[in-house]
C-alpha cells in the first residue's frame, strides 16, 4: 500500500483495515518479536495475581521498570514501523525497527519530555472544550480525537523529519486542521468501533467470569479447576486483544500523517515527475 497518497474520510478509515490485510502478517510478527517478551512477563504476573500469590519486591520493581520500557516501545512501534514501510516497503524486520529505536532513542526522549511541558496547559484548553462539548453526542469524540491527531502527528513528523519540536506542532496543527472533519471524523469513529469492541470484550469475560463464581460451590470443585486452568490462556488473549485494538488506532493516525502530508508537499507527485526522463542503463 502506497502510504503518501492524498485520501478522504472513507479513505482514511478503510485504507487502515486495507493496511492490516495487506500487511498484517509482516506488522505483527516484527510487533509481538519486539513486545512479546513484556507480554509473556505480564501474563505470568497478572496469573500469580489471580491466584492470591504475592509477588517478591524485587520482581514488582523490575516488572515496574519493565512496564515503562516496554510501554514506550509499544507506544511508538506503529509510528517506527510505518516510518520504515514508507522507505522500504515490507523489506525490513525487527533487527532494522530495534536499529531505528538505537539511533532515534534521543529524539524520542527529547520529544516526550518537551511534550509533557506543552502539553500541561494544552490540557485545560481541551477540557474546557471537552466539557463544552458533552451537550452534543459525537461533540466529546471529535474533540478527543482532534487531541490525540495533534499529538500523534506532531511525534511523526518529529521523527520523519529535522524540525524542532515547536515546528512539529505547529505543522501538525495545519496537517489535520486542513481536512478537519474528514481527519477528526475518521479518528472519532474508529474510536467509537474501538470502545464498542472493548466493551463487548469485558462483558464476555465478565459474563465467563460470572459463570464459574455461579458454579463455585459444586463439592467437587470441578468448576473452579476448570477456571485456574483457563484463567491464563485467557488473560493473554484480552491482553493481546486490546493491544491490537490500540495498534489499529495508532495505524488510523499514520495513514493520516502521511495522506495529509502528501496533500500539502506532494511528495510522491514530485518524486514521480523527477523520474520523467531518466534512462535506466
Amino acid at each position: 500500500m502506497q502510504l503518501l497518497k492524498q485520501r478522504g474520510f472513507s479513505e482514511f478509515f478503510s485504507d487502515t483495515f486495507s493496511f492490516i490485510k495487506e500487511n498484517g502478517g509482516h506488522f505483527f510478527t516484527n510487533y509481538f518479536i519486539i513486545n512479546g517478551i513484556f507480554l509473556i512477563i505480564q501474563l505470568v504476573k497478572n496469573y500469580y495475581v489471580g491466584q492470591g500469590v504475592m509477588l517478591p519486591l524485587v520482581f514488582e520493581m523490575l516488572y515496574a521498570l519493565l512496564a515503562m520500557l516496554f510501554g514506550a516501545l509499544n507506544w511508538t512501534f506503529v509510528t517506527v514501523y510505518l516510518i520504515l514501510y514508507n522507505e522500504r516497503n515490507t523489506n525490513f524486520n525487527y533487527k532494522d525497527v530495534l536499529n531505528y529505536y538505537k539511533d532515534n532513542i534521543g529524539k524520542i526522549i527529547v520529544f516526550v519530555l518537551v511534550s509533557i511541558v506543552i502539553l500541561i496547559p494544552t490540557m485545560i484548553v481541551f477540557y474546557i472544550a471537552f466539557l463544552l462539548s458533552i451537550i452534543t453526542i459525537v461533540g466529546p469524540f471529535i474533540v478527543y480525537a482532534a487531541f490525540v491527531i495533534w499529538f500523534s502527528l506532531a511525534f511523526y513528523e518529529y521523527l520523519y523529519t529535522n524540525k524542532g519540536i515547536i515546528d512539529c506542532y505547529t505543522y501538525s496543527w495545519k496537517l489535520f486542521t486542513k481536512k478537519f472533519w474528514s481527519t477528526t471524523g475518521s479518528t472519532a469513529l474508529m474510536l467509537v468501533i474501538i470502545l464498542i469492541i472493548y466493551g463487548l470484550a469485558l462483558a464476555s469475560t465478565g459474563i465467563f467470569s460470572s459463570f464459574f463464581e455461579m458454579n463455585s460451590n459444586d463439592p467437587l470443585g470441578n468448576m473452579m479447576i476448570f477456571k485456574k486452568a483457563f484463567s491464563a490462556p485467557s488473560t493473554l488473549i484480552v491482553i493481546t486483544f486490546i493491544s491490537v485494538l490500540a495498534v489499529l488506532l495508532q495505524i488510523s493516525q499514520g495513514i493520516i500523517y502521511f495522506s495529509q502530508k502528501e496533500l500539502l508537499e506532494n511528495i510522491s507527485a514530485n518524486s514521480d515527475i523527477d523520474q520523467i526522463g531518466k534512462i535506466e542503463y
